[in-house]
């Protein structure tokens, strides 16, 4: 199989020159969050997209833009790649060093370009761009590969939504746009997992994780057939940090995300000397150490209670 031509620079050069024939617009976890989308600028002066657009393959129109503007930022910033690594030799589909400024440096030459474009808010992995010339119909493009490699070509190019999908208002069964929680989007926590985690010295470790259900559908889509209770996500899902932080809240005593830890007498844990502790790396977690009744709450209410004897 021919591998997808990556366009020439001189050539792509040339194209975004005529390009505004190129162109529309603006724009509980044990693991700490994935990076979210670094916000550019935006409004896009063509307008709202529409909720529900009916989306499928077709022939992408905008690939060539979108080529074009890889091309353009690997001669803008070509410190953002490893020039020496080619996924495919003498196609130039570089190593990505920094995922987040390759993607947000795309957008933003699709912008200067006169498209409307901007990061994908529900992509889960951080590597979909959605663009658009035109409100009759908008194209979505992934362009990094999980190796991190740039992805181009055909291969890139994943669907066409017709009337154009974006960009519309959140709701608040949605998460933010800069949350890194991509879809499915799951629904709100309705208990707790909590446990003694681990068994130390001078201290035991509590831990939590938020609960949805029943909901054997949403499950069933994220990898966690045969349940109607689940976590968020299945264990090593790249967003689950930022779904679970999404749906939990943040603490009251802290202000991290994540739950609330507070003592039987409702006080919060404020170090040794109060016999417990948030951990300073988990906010799903607790120090322990003193016995006691201790408690996990999301935002909601849902909550769940420890007892520790020693």
């Amino acid at each position: 199989m021919i591998p997808p031509r990556g366009r020439p620079l001189a050539a792509a050069l040339a194209v975004c020159v005529l390009a505004l024939s190129c162109g529309g617009g603006s724009s509980g976890t044990t693991s700490p969050a994935p990076v979210a989308p670094t916000p550019v600028p935006s409004g896009c002066p063509l307008g709202a997209g529409t909720r529900g657009a009916a989306c499928g393959r077709a022939d992408s129109r905008l690939l060539p833009q979108v080529e074009s503007a890889i091309d353009l930022l690997v001669q803008q910033k070509p410190g953002l790649f490893d020039l020496t690594q080619d996924d495919l030799p003498g196609w130039h589909h570089y190593k990505v060093l920094q995922p987040q400024a390759y993607l947000d440096g795309v957008v933003a030459n699709l912008r200067a370009a006169g498209l409307c474009a901007q990061r994908d808010p529900d992509d889960g992995n951080q590597e979909l761009i959605q663009v658009k010339s035109t409100n009759d119909y908008s194209e979505e493009f992934d362009i990094l590969v999980s190796t991190g490699f740039i992805r181009r070509g055909v291969g890139a190019y994943r669907e066409t939504c017709t009337p154009s999908s974006f960009p519309v208002d959140r709701t608040a069964d949605e998460p933010p746009l800069d949350s890194g929680c991509g879809k499915p989007f799951p629904p709100p926590i309705s208990r707790f997992n909590c446990k003694i985690y681990l068994y130390g010295n001078p201290f035991y470790t509590l831990d939590s994780t938020p609960i949805v259900g029943p909901n054997c559908a949403y499950c069933a889509s994220v990898g966690i057939p045969d349940e109607c209770f689940c976590p968020v996500r299945h264990d090593g899902a790249a967003d689950r940090p930022a779904c679970e932080n999404w749906r939990v809240g943040t603490a009251k005593d802290t202000g991290r995300p994540g739950p609330t830890w507070t003592k039987e007498d409702g006080s919060y844990c404020t170090g040794p000397a109060s016999g417990c502790e948030n951990s300073p790396d988990n906010q799903y977690q607790l120090r322990v150490y003193d016995p006691g009744r201790y408690r996990v709450q999301a935002e909601n209410g849902v909550s769940c209670t420890v007892d520790v004897k020693y």
